[in-house]
C-alpha cells in the first residue's frame, strides 16, 4: 500500500519545479494557471528568484503549493495508485489536492490567503528544533510563551512563541551536551497562539469553500489520524494554523494503516531525511523525474 507525503515551508529555492516544468506537459501547464489566478509572476519568482522573495511567507506557501502540485501531476502519469495522503504543515493543503477535496485553483487560492494571513505576524515571534529530548521531557523547560509546534519525532521536536520565550528555553537547555538548540529563520511563531488572528481569517475563508469527500484518506496534522469526514477536515485545517504538526503520528499511523512505502511528492529530500528519525517507519521515496 502507498502514501504520499507533501513537504512544507522551508523547502522553497530557486529553480524548484524547473526541471519538471521542462519535462512533463501537464505539470508545465500549473505555474501559468497560478500566474493568472495569483495576479503576479509566480513562474518568474519558482525558476529565477530572487530567493529573498520566495522566502517571504505570502509567495513561499502558493510556490511550495504549485511545485508539490507539479509533482503529483508525476505521481499520476506514472499511474501511481495511493491510499492514504498527509503533509507536513502548508503540504497539508497539497494532500487535500492529492486527495480531490478541491482543484489546483481553489487550492492555491487558499493558500494564498493563508501566507496573506501569515504574514501579518511577521516579526512577531520565532522558532527553534530541539533535538535530544521527548515531548514529556521537553515541557519541564517550556514557559507560558513558547509551546511544542512540531512534533516531528520522539526526540526532534519544532518550539514556537515569543523571541524572548524561545531565548530563554535556549538558555536553559545550554550546557547539556545531548540536547541540540537551533534556532529557525522564520518570520513568526508559526502554530502557536500568536497565529490566533491568522486563524479567525482563514476560518472564514475555508468555511466559504466548497469542499469535496476526499477520495482516500488524509492524515491530518492536528490529529495525526486518518479521516475522511469533510467536516472533520475543514475543522483541522482550520485549527492546524494555531496547532501542533504530529508528525510522528501521521508516520505511524500510516504504519498501522499497512503503508509500507511513503512516496516525497515535492522538491528535495526533507521529509525523508526526518523520516529516517522515525522508528518502524515505512520507506520513503522520492521521484526519478
Amino acid at each position: 500500500m502507498n502514501g504520499l507525503i507533501f513537504p512544507g515551508q522551508g523547502s522553497q529555492i530557486v529553480g524548484m519545479g524547473k526541471e519538471l516544468y521542462e519535462k512533463l506537459p501537464n505539470a508545465a501547464v500549473l505555474p501559468d494557471r497560478a500566474n493568472q489566478v495569483l495576479g503576479y509572476d509566480l513562474k518568474k519568482l519558482m525558476f529565477e528568484g530572487a530567493q529573498e522573495q520566495l522566502t517571504d511567507t505570502r509567495y513561499a506557501q502558493p510556490a511550495i503549493y504549485t511545485c508539490s502540485a507539479m509533482y503529483l501531476e508525476k505521481i499520476k502519469s506514472d499511474g501511481l495508485l495511493y491510499d492514504y495522503v498527509a503533509g507536513h504543515s502548508l503540504g497539508e493543503y497539497d494532500a487535500l489536492l492529492a486527495a480531490g477535496v478541491f482543484n489546483f485553483e481553489t487550492g492555491l487560492k487558499l493558500v494564498s490567503a493563508r501566507g496573506e494571513a501569515m504574514s501579518q505576524m511577521n516579526g512577531k515571534g520565532t522558532m527553534a528544533a530541539v533535538m535530544g529530548l521527548k515531548e514529556e521531557e521537553l515541557i519541564q523547560y517550556l514557559n507560558s510563551d513558547v509551546v511544542m509546534a512540531n512534533l516531528n519525532s520522539k526526540t526532534q521536536i519544532v518550539i514556537s512563541g515569543t523571541e524572548a520565550g524561545v531565548d530563554a528555553v535556549g538558555h536553559k537547555l545550554a550546557g547539556k551536551d545531548w540536547v541540540k538548540f537551533k534556532k529557525l529563520r522564520v518570520s513568526a511563531a508559526f502554530h502557536s497562539p500568536q497565529m490566533a488572528r491568522a486563524a479567525e481569517i482563514m476560518k472564514g475563508v475555508i468555511e466559504n469553500t466548497e469542499l469535496k469527500k476526499p477520495v482516500c484518506s488524509v492524515i491530518c496534522n492536528v490529529t495525526g489520524k486518518p479521516t475522511t469526514d469533510l467536516a472533520e477536515i475543514k475543522t483541522n485545517l482550520i485549527a492546524q494554523i494555531t496547532g501542533q504538526v504530529r508528525w510522528y503520528d501521521t508516520i505511524l499511523a500510516m504504519k498501522n494503516a499497512g503503508v509500507s512505502r511513503l512516496y516525497e511528492v515535492g522538491y528535495g529530500d526533507v521529509l525523508k531525511k526526518m523520516n529516517k528519525t522515525i522508528t518502524f517507519r515505512p520507506k520513503c521515496v522520492g521521484l526519478v523525474i
